[in-house]
């Protein structure tokens, strides 16, 4: 027998305060959590999220925890439930039992009985057979990035090549302010990070800079979209390969950790196209990743046709991407920070300094609202970077820095 651990929690409740108080306790113990200010808001969550176990409360607005616990045992049997509530046990545990929970808990919930839980619930025996293993290829002392070999959740491919820089060999910086530069570092081999940031299906070239959005192997059930967005995306395959042009060979051009510029830009665009396909709420943050590969198209083509209105035109397309981002009814704080960077730093691209004010005054305006002391890594990082932006302002002629990309 061997153990698996699922660490991320969704937490349905609809106290804030408490909320913030069990976030911070889980978060701070290595659990990846996310929360929902009731049923029907947390339902929705769980298909992206994918969380090893629920902590539900019972008295909440539109669906209350009895009824999704029922929903949860009924439709992801392999995620635990746990449900709690201010009531005694003798008037509600029975129930909560009944409605497939594993255990109830009466508030308030003390932080030792909370990680108790939280470690039994999300670590679970399975036969060594059934362990799932990611296969990533051999690789030289030298060599920048690994090959991971995924399966592609929309045609069952079994070979996408996914390349994952290893972090030593290589120093990532935001200095233009709009797209990430890559500098190698002695000792690896050069290569651009940026021509592979895609991984691509070579069958049905569904594309994304998110690694998770292809499977380890054939045998991994949980499909991080809803089905409608694959029939979406299966429909479009023909247009994603009449982007691609005269490319016949998919699976060589796509394996290349040294591509040309043309299939990198088309890499983006596919992004985009795959990810147009996406947008329907099926994943939080989608809105932010398809602004991001809008935009990194925008820069690249700027650097074969320095045609300056194309250039700001395509910009405004990404701007109003990441605006869309924030008309979502929720989403996690270090997507909200990323996208607040990416809104700001291209209103100041495109000379608009007082919407940037204005969008950077709504952020603050956020963290008075909500506290910055439960803040992430990633949520400083993007709030660091912000700052540097802010200070010295956004390099839109940076883009020579990225002609080492080649033809």
């Amino acid at each position: 027998m061997a153990t698996i651990t699922n660490n991320r929690i969704l937490i349905m409740e609809d106290s804030a305060a408490l909320v913030k108080v069990l976030r911070l306790i889980l978060e701070k113990n290595g659990f990846e959590v996310e929360d929902a200010p009731n049923g029907k808001a947390g339902l929705q969550k769980i298909d992206a999220f994918r969380p090893g176990l629920a902590l539900v409360d019972i008295m909440m607005p539109e669906m209350d925890g009895f009824e999704a616990t029922r929903l949860i045992r009924e439709n992801y049997p392999e995620i635990k439930v746990v449900i709690f509530s201010a009531q005694p046990p003798q008037v509600v545990e029975k129930k909560a039992l009944a409605a497939g929970a594993e255990l109830f808990l009466q508030k308030p919930i003390r932080e030792p009985v909370l990680l108790g839980i939280a470690k039994k619930f999300t670590t679970v025996e399975v036969q060594d057979h059934e362990i799932e293993e990611e296969i990533i290829l051999p690789f030289e002392p030298d060599q920048p990035y690994t090959v991971h070999i995924k399966c592609c959740y929309f045609c069952g491919y079994d070979h996408v090549n996914v390349f994952v820089p290893r972090p030593e060999a290589f120093v990532e910086t935001w200095q233009t302010g709009l797209f990430p530069i890559y500098k190698n570092n002695t000792g690896f081999q050069r290569w651009d990070f940026l021509r592979n940031m895609i991984s691509v299906c070579p069958s049905c070239l569904f594309s994304s800079m998110d690694p998770s959005d292809f499977a380890i192997n054939r045998s991994r059930p949980p499909f991080p979209y809803k089905q409608d967005a694959k029939r979406i995306l299966s429909r479009n395959i023909s247009t994603r390969k009449r982007m691609i042009e005269s490319v016949t060979d998919f699976d060589t051009a796509f394996s290349n950790p040294n591509r040309n510029l043309r299939l990198t830009m088309s890499s983006f665009q596919l992004a985009e196209k795959s990810g147009n396909g996406l947008v329907m709420g099926d994943k939080e943050g989608i809105y932010a990743e398809v602004g991001f590969y809008t935009l990194m198209y925008a820069i690249l083509r700027y650097t074969t046709n320095l045609d300056r209105i194309d250039y700001h035109s395509n910009l405004r397309e990404s701007l109003n991407l990441f605006l869309n981002q924030l008309k979502l009814p929720s989403m996690r704080r270090q997507t909200r920070a990323k996208t607040y960077y990416f809104i700001i730093a291209l209103h100041m691209a495109l000379g608009e300094s007082i919407k940037a004010n204005e969008m950077k005054q709504k952020l603050e305006a956020f963290y008075q609202h909500q506290g910055s002391d439960d803040a992430t890594d990633e949520e400083r990082l993007w709030n660091e970077r912000l700052y540097h932006i802010w200070k010295n302002g956004v390099d839109t002629e940076a883009i020579r820095d990225l002609e080492g990309l080649g033809t």
